[in-house]
């Protein structure tokens, strides 16, 4: 197999009389000035010609497709070309979806994955029809996702005859709701507080240490958090610094009453049911639930953005897919489950704020400083049982 892709007297547009070797399997880079024939030598020279020639191969006739003017390509692949000018500006929107390779792909795990059995672990084969309700869903728009998930139909099991739920195109899509991660919805990414800029740690709650608490608020919501402190048999210092906060206090001020992270301290006692007896939301949950809201508000959403960083999603980290989706095995793969070719920074923790960490008992909270990292990674599937 050619190692290289061979052009020889490429004299198309400014190309005068060309010829050159491209290596495969690396990033190439053409450069130049403006006009000096970049476009044309890897668009309308080796694209073009990689096109008529991978028809021609499937016996499709070509002559609307003319022959780019060089004298001859040797070694080039079928490609694919993807245009500098988005038309498509949805985070949905990837290589794979716009090409439609990631269609291609999707239809091919449907039928050919293997998965283990819920039930008893052992490995089941792929049932070898086309159901009646699976149609093509191509994803080249990018669009959001379906509302809710459709049941369909289910194959029993070999081993036990426990009935699974067959498998379709949309159990490998990040924009369907039976693939995608039901934390990220799946972008692969999630808004944060960025506690940096929400929470002055050095102030008081009640000097204002919550950014964008009105001074009413902050006497109003002082009073709430007093009377959460009561309920739950402490008292919350609205005058201390929030950095001296006890791990129960802080966990109320950023998340409220009803949130598992401040209910992991009392966990035998019912949340407060009125504000006047310490209903809190939470300045963090607060903030989030505003965000969401108005989200089609541009001038809202950009204010609240100041206080909100994206950060990888917990869950799914960056794969954009939910964990069932990763069940379709196929002979001689390596990796666990399906995931997205996304570039997202990792975080250290699955809390819902960033920039401090949470204190454990009986300290106080302190900054710190997440090491961010790429994760960049084809779809790939398990390596099946048996």
């Amino acid at each position: 197999m050619n190692d290289s892709i061979l052009v020889k007297g490429a004299r198309l547009h400014n190309l005068k009389n060309v010829t050159l070797a491209v290596p495969k399997n690396k990033l190439v880079v053409l450069t130049g000035l403006s006009g000096s024939g970049k476009s044309t030598l890897a668009l309308d020279t080796l694209h073009k010609e990689g096109q008529r020639q991978y028809l021609e191969s499937l016996g499709m006739v070509t002559g609307f497709l003319s022959r780019p003017e060089v004298d001859s390509i040797t070694g080039l692949s079928p490609s694919i070309s993807v245009d500098q000018h988005l038309t498509n500006r949805s985070p949905r929107s990837t290589v794979g979806t716009v090409t439609e390779v990631f269609t291609y792909l999707r239809v091919l795990w449907a039928r050919i994955g293997h998965r283990p059995c819920p039930a008893c672990g052992r490995n089941t084969p792929p049932a070898y029809h086309v159901s009646g309700d699976e149609v093509w869903d191509d994803e080249s728009a990018g669009g959001e996702p379906d509302e809710t998930p459709r049941a369909g139909p289910t194959v029993p099991c070999p081993h036990c005859g426990t009935p699974i739920p067959e498998m379709g195109m949309a159990h490998f899509s990040f924009n369907k709701p039976a693939g995608a991660c039901p934390t990220c919805t799946g972008l692969g990414t999630v808004h944060q507080a960025d506690l940096r800029r929400l929470i002055d740690h050095e102030r008081s709650v009640a000097a204002g240490a919550v950014h964008g608490w009105h001074p009413s608020v902050v006497e109003r919501n002082t009073a709430i958090l007093q009377a959460a402190g009561r309920h739950y048999g402490f008292a919350f210092e609205a005058d201390q610094p929030v950095k001296t906060l006890g791990a129960a206090q802080y966990d109320l001020l950023l998340h409220g009453v009803d949130s598992p992270e401040f209910r992991r301290h009392f966990p035998g006692a019912a949340p407060p049911t009125t504000v006047a007896h310490g209903r809190f939301e939470g300045a963090v949950t607060n903030l989030l639930r505003r965000y969401a809201d108005r989200i089609e508000d541009a001038g809202y959403r950009e204010k609240i953005e100041r206080f909100l960083v994206n950060e990888t999603c917990p869950d799914c980290q960056a794969r954009a897919c939910a964990p069932r989706a990763g069940a379709s095995p196929s002979p001689g793969s390596a990796s666990s489950r399906p995931r997205a070719c996304r570039s997202a920074s990792s975080p250290h923790g699955s809390t819902r704020c960033r920039g401090a960490s949470p204190p454990k008992s009986g300290s106080s909270p302190t900054p710190s400083s997440p090491t961010c990292t790429n994760a960049c990674a084809g779809w790939s599937t398990s390596v099946s049982g048996t």
